[in-house]
C-alpha cells in the first residue's frame, strides 16, 4: 500500500485526485501510483522515455519489458501507465458482470483500478487508445487476478477500447534484450559528455562514415576501429553505434541474439549523410 496512505480511505482517494494523479498527458501525465508509493516496492523500476519526455512509473519487470516493447513501437505516440478507471463505471459493471469489486484490503473503500498501461497509437492518421495489462504465467490461474481482467477487459469493450493482454513469459525474450541493450546508451539527465554535443557530433560522424565506406568485420571490430581511428575512448564507437540503432539510423535484426558479433553487412544505414533520423522519419 501507499507509503503516505497506510489506510486507503475515500479522503485519501480525493487527495490524490486534487493532486491531479491520473490526468495529463506526455510529460504532463501523473500516474495514480508511483513506486515511491508502495509499501513494499518488489520489484520496480523508474525509466526515463524520450519518447514522452518523463520518468515512468513500472511497478514489475513485466511492466518494464512491456514498456520497452511499447516505446519501440512507431505507432505508439504515447504511454500512460497506472492508468484509473472511473469507481462508478467499474462498480456498475461488476455488478452486471456478477464479478466482485475489488476493496482495499481491511477497508469498505472499493479499489481505484488501474490499466497497467493505456497506450495513445497513430492508425491511419487517427489517434486511439489501446489498454493494456501486464501479467506473469502464475496469475492466470489466480481466479480473483482472471475475474479482475475480466472486468478490466469489461471496460475496455464497454468504451469501445482495444484491450490487450501481455503475459510476461510470452514476450520475446532475445528481442527484449537488444531494446534493454539499445536504450541503455541514450543519455540521461546525470549523463557527462568530454564536450556539449559531443555523442552528436560523432553520431554525424558515424554516418558518414558507415555511408561512404565498408567494413568487412562485426560491429564490435568496426567500433574498436572507429574508437582507435578518431581516437576516442574505448566503448565511445558502441555507444555511438547503439544511440543510431535506437533512433533507426541504423537497423538490425532485434532477434539476433548476438548483434555485436555480427557482421557489419547485417546493418542497414537508413540515415543520410548529415542527416541523423532515418529516412523517412521515425
Amino acid at each position: 500500500m501507499s507509503r503516505g496512505i497506510k489506510k486507503w480511505s475515500e479522503e485519501a482517494i480525493s487527495r490524490l485526485q486534487r493532486e491531479g494523479r491520473g490526468k495529463g498527458r506526455g510529460p504532463t501525465y501523473t500516474p495514480w501510483i508511483y513506486i515511491t508509493d508502495l509499501y513494499s516496492q518488489g520489484r520496480t523500476h523508474e525509466m526515463y522515455s524520450h519518447k514522452t519526455g518523463r520518468q515512468h512509473q513500472l511497478l514489475s519487470d513485466g511492466e518494464r519489458d512491456a514498456f520497452i516493447m511499447l516505446e519501440w513501437a512507431q505507432d505508439v505516440v504515447d504511454i500512460r501507465e497506472q492508468y484509473p478507471l472511473p469507481r462508478d463505471i467499474t462498480l456498475e459493471l461488476a455488478l452486471e458482470a456478477g464479478i466482485r469489486h475489488p476493496y482495499y484490503p481491511g477497508t469498505h473503500v472499493p479499489v481505484v483500478m488501474t490499466l497497467d498501461f493505456l497506450v495513445t497509437k497513430v492508425v491511419n492518421g487517427q489517434e486511439v487508445p489501446e489498454a493494456f495489462s501486464v501479467k506473469v504465467h502464475d496469475d492466470l490461474n489466480d481466479a480473483a487476478v482472471v475475474e479482475r481482467l475480466e472486468l478490466e477487459r469489461a471496460i475496455c469493450q464497454a468504451t469501445g477500447m482495444p484491450y490487450r493482454l501481455l503475459v510476461k513469459e510470452r514476450m520475446p525474450q532475445v528481442k527484449l534484450k537488444n531494446l534493454r541493450w539499445i536504450r541503455d546508451a541514450q543519455l540521461d539527465s546525470n549523463a557527462t559528455e568530454a564536450f556539449p554535443g559531443f555523442y552528436e557530433e560523432h553520431k554525424a560522424r558515424m554516418v558518414q562514415d558507415m555511408a561512404t565506406r565498408r567494413f568487412d568485420g562485426s560491429l564490435v571490430d568496426y567500433c574498436a576501429e572507429y574508437d582507435r581511428r578518431y581516437s576516442v575512448e574505448p566503448g565511445t564507437g558502441m555507444r555511438v553505434a547503439r544511440m543510431l540503432l535506437s533512433s533507426r539510423a541504423i537497423t538490425m535484426d532485434l532477434n539476433n541474439p548476438q548483434p555485436q558479433v555480427a557482421h557489419m553487412d547485417s546493418f542497414t544505414l537508413t540515415a543520410l549523410p548529415g542527416r541523423l533520423r532515418s529516412v523517412g522519419g521515425i
